[in-house]
């Protein structure tokens, strides 16, 4: 019976973490400028193109879905993490993979929050200054903005980091436990790519790029893939 549940969660982990990557980020950023049309907000626009561009797709329910449906998609991140809590367990590494555990689903939540600034506050900011009745209340609706950007991005930076510890410790786990070890040193690579991009300025392009196709690409799915595919732990 224990057998089965482990194999069931194995299942549903790996389907979970092939499907995370796939529909919160590749099929997010493929249908967003298709819905949303000339009101897509142009990269490095200014505040308050950005603002206007807010309160457009506030009135596009595809969109709000789409925004909605993307705050909830870190909740695919639970089966995964429970799948390889239970892996890693039975090869010795439960520690480990509970401090792994703990700091990815605090980065879920810290995420799930971050989405969620997009799908309200910038819409009713957006709302606000289109509606606003003066220039001074334009202007006190642009400095709220600006100061729940800065709120915004602390928020989705410390998502960030705490998936990067996961992934880090995660990885850590694999190569102890001698399991699946190459994406192990992988996505430890990875995690210590990310940790100079954030303290070395000037490198975070390249390093950000590159952690990003990693971690939330190619490492969750290639070990969603490890999931479905092993029969036992004990490899």
């Amino acid at each position: 019976m224990e057998a089965n549940q482990d194999k069931s969660l194995r299942i549903v982990g790996g389907v979970c973490a092939i499907l995370w990557p796939l529909l919160s980020e590749l099929l997010f950023f493929g249908l967003y400028p298709v819905l949303a049309g000339s009101s897509k907000n142009p990269p490095g626009s200014s505040p308050e193109t950005f603002l206007r561009s807010a309160a457009e797709l506030s009135q596009n329910p595809a969109i709000l879905t789409l925004e909605w449906g993307k705050v909830a998609m870190p909740l695919l991140l639970l089966p995964f993490l429970l799948a390889l809590y239970r892996v890693l367990q039975q090869r010795g590494q439960r520690n480990l993979i509970m401090i792994a555990g703990a700091l990815g689903l605090l980065g879920m939540a810290f995420t799930m929050l971050g989405h969620t600034f997009n799908s309200t506050v910038n819409h009713a900011l957006g709302q606000a200054y289109v509606n606003a009745q003066s220039e001074t209340e334009g202007l006190a609706v642009l400095h709220s903005a600006n100061i729940f950007s800065a709120w915004h991005r602390g928020i989705n930076q410390t998502g960030s980091l705490l998936y990067q510890g996961c992934v880090g410790l995660v990885s850590l786990a694999l190569i102890r436990g001698k399991i699946w070890r190459g994406w192990g040193w992988a996505g430890l690579f990875g995690a210590v790519l990310a940790l100079v991009a954030k303290l070395t300025p000037g490198l975070e392009g390249i390093t950000n790029l590159a952690w990003t196709g990693l971690a939330y690409f190619i490492w969750p799915i290639a070990l969603g893939i490890a999931l479905l595919r092993v029969r036992s732990v004990n490899i």
